[in-house]
């Protein structure tokens, strides 16, 4: 008998469903085990019977709660005019009974096949070798048989066999639901423990610098854990024989964000250039009528201040020896003045790069080979990628998670395809905005890359992340 639904009407069920965490009707989120009972209240309130809601597969449940139309729902819905089929005889009644009457036994009553009342809705499969096909039997040696199932004589089952065999067959399958489920519980802590070293190691962090008694508080702000090094050797290339930094790391990975809050730190005003095309760009022209053009770089020399030149193996090697001689020397010549202007106490050049001087590479194809008196300048210090900032930055584990599998997959593949930080922090702003994942994916990771090296890294990115990220984002809508 159906049981009767708890909800007045279906939309009632809809609401209800969705506030259990049941995704959105039409916005085909994918299915899981939990949201399984949510949906069958829903078809009980669309008037589909109890009994048959019980048996529908998840692909079934999928294309109900999804199909606006209504189209699936009225499929499921005709289940209830449906008239039950008669049941039919396990055997002919007339050929058994003239068989009992010939051997003169009493007729027994005709039994027919009962209905199952609650089919399985996931049958258990055992692994094991297809049994070979029943030779057949001719007609009398088919009612002998019937007769010793239905005679009472036939002696009790052996209970402690049927339960060796029980075990037997099940102890596989019992040690293998026990391993998966260990496995799932220990992704999930392994979850639970990233998320909680995002939070910690990404935590803003109030740093108190202290240099030459003069004591300066920075304030709270999320950091790379490598910054306090990177301020510690900025501060030694303020020594005498001390080497400027040379910061290098790949696209995004925060490179330009450490100079400005060394900057901050030292309380020093911050000038940056991209990339040198000429020599120009750093010491200065004069135009056609004689007046002088500066550069960041010439107020930093001259007045002090971090100065960062960004993208050194993308710059011209003409830009770069200029820059060589006024670190080697500590003064430099400037189109607007005869004399050398001799570098300010407080100047402090930092270059960063995407590699290591050496020419271009699968990823950095523009880079350019820098001349090895240049490179021995600097003092390096490899900037990689921080992801447990990345996570905090972003503000959205789950798509941070799934960029970040997809970035380790692109890497694992060879595959000539920049994921940086950017794509976790920008497509979050994208899906707390609304927009559906495969938009936000599209414009804030592929970003136009070819199908077939798509879907590589796809296959890499384990299911539970994946599922996880394509879960629609519930938002609050406030009441008019």
């Amino acid at each position: 008998m159906a049981r009767r639904s708890k909800f007045a009407t279906p939309q009632d069920a809809e609401r209800w469903a969705v506030s259990k965490g049941a995704p959105r009707r039409g916005c085909m989120a994918i299915l899981t085990s939990k949201e399984r009972g949510l949906i069958r209240f829903w078809l009980t309130a669309a008037g589909v019977p109890s009994e048959k809601a019980v048996t529908l597969t998840l692909d079934q449940l999928w294309d109900a709660w999804h199909d606006t139309s209504g189209a699936a729902l009225a499929r499921l819905q005709t289940a209830r005019d449906a008239t039950p089929e008669t049941p039919k005889p396990i055997y002919d009644p007339h050929i058994l009974t003239a068989f009992q009457r010939r051997n003169g036994i009493t007729p027994s009553p005709i039994i027919t096949e009962e209905p199952n009342p609650m089919p399985m809705q996931e049958p258990i499969i055992f692994d094991r070798p297809a049994p070979r096909p029943a030779q057949p039997l001719d007609q009398d040696a088919r009612m002998k048989a019937l007769l010793e199932i239905l005679n009472p004589q036939t002696p009790a089952l052996d209970e402690a066999a049927v339960l060796e065999i029980v075990a037997r067959n099940m102890g596989a399958t019992i040690s293998a639901a026990t391993t998966s489920a260990t496995e799932q519980a220990r992704l999930a802590l392994a979850d639970v423990l990233e998320e909680a070293r995002a939070i910690v190691n990404g935590a803003p962090r109030v740093l108190r610098i202290e240099i030459k008694d003069r004591i300066t508080p920075l304030p709270a702000a999320p950091r790379h854990p490598l910054f306090d090094m990177f301020l510690t050797l900025v501060i030694c290339g303020r020594e005498k024989h001390g080497a400027p930094v040379m910061l290098v790391g790949p696209a995004g990975s925060g490179k330009t964000t450490a100079c400005e809050h060394a900057a901050q730190a030292l309380g020093l005003p911050f000038y940056t250039n991209g990339a040198l095309t000429g020599a120009h760009e750093l010491m200065g022209y004069k135009d056609a009528a004689g007046t002088y053009h500066g550069t960041p770089f010439r107020a930093a020399f001259e007045g002090g201040g971090v100065y960062l030149m960004d993208e050194m193996d993308r710059s011209d090697p003409a830009a770069v020896l200029s820059l060589n001689s006024a670190l080697a020397n500590g003064f430099a010549a400037f189109p607007d003045r005869a004399e050398p202007v001799k570098a300010h106490a407080d100047f402090i050049p930092v270059v960063a790069a995407n590699t290591f001087g050496r020419g271009a590479d699968r990823l950095y194809i523009g880079a350019n080979q820098l001349d090895a008196s240049t490179l021995d300048r600097f003092a390096v210090l490899s900037w990689d990628y921080d992801e447990a900032l990345e996570r905090a930055l972003a503000g959205d584990d789950a798509w941070c998670a799934y960029v970040q599998a997809a970035r380790a997959a692109a890497v694992d593949l060879k595959i000539r395809h920049v994921i940086s930080p950017r794509a976790s922090m920008s497509g979050a702003v994208m899906r707390r905005a609304g927009l559906p994942f495969d938009m936000v994916a599209e414009a804030a990771l592929w970003k136009g890359l070819d199908k077939e090296q798509r879907e590589r890294i796809t296959a890499k990115i384990p299911d539970r992340i994946a599922t996880r990220a394509q879960a629609p984002v519930i938002h609050a809508i406030a009441a008019e």
